[in-house]
């Protein structure tokens, strides 16, 4: 492929695959992105989040942003193998103003689902735990104290099959002492 480390886009390249970082529009309309069209087994993100004040790297904010992260359904879609998955991993969001969760991330999570061009399906959600999260949005967590810091993100994986390529015998705990005793009574 054209792209090269020196370049800024491939962040990481072993033979199982590559990461790249920047703007994922960007890159998959270059001719490697274009190169990768229905070879893709996973698309892991974590898209800017809807934020209410505007940040260097040009957030988006309101339908703007639904209407922005729905497109990337298209996007995806043709990207991913038959039985390839999309992960997305997007964070809460609030009330421009107010301690009110918004449900913006939501609607545009819904939005790039119900995409009819991409056909894709929901096929777990996932909750990423981090007590170690800054305190946001700080006015209501740390100035009025009315609200408790978000602790957690979600995962999202969704494909455009019931039966995406998946094996969860590389993500098993061991069973706990309870479980063993109960296999044991049988």
């Amino acid at each position: 492929m054209a792209l090269t480390r020196g370049s800024g886009q491939i962040a990481f390249q072993t033979d199982f695959g590559t990461y790249y970082t920047g703007d994922s529009l960007q890159l998959l309309d270059s001719e490697a992105g274009k190169a990768l069209k229905g070879r893709v087994q996973l698309i892991h993100t974590s898209p800017p989040f809807p934020l209410n004040s505007k940040k260097s790297y040009g957030n988006l904010q309101g339908e703007e942003y639904k209407k922005w992260f729905s497109g990337l359904a298209d996007v995806f879609a043709d990207l991913l193998t038959d039985d390839g998955s999309v992960v997305i991993e997007i964070g809460n969001a609030w009330e421009p103003g107010r301690p009110v969760q918004s449900l913006l991330h939501l609607e545009a999570l819904i939005a790039f689902a119900k995409n009819e061009k991409a056909g894709f399906r929901l096929c777990q959600q996932f909750v990423c735990y981090n007590p170690a999260r800054l305190p946001s949005p700080a006015e209501w967590v740390t100035v009025q104290r009315i609200r408790m810091t978000d602790s957690y993100t979600h995962l999202w994986w969704i494909s455009r099959t019931d039966f995406p390529k998946a094996d969860n015998r590389h993500v098993l705990r061991p069973y706990s002492q309870s479980m063993k005793d109960l296999i044991r009574r049988k």
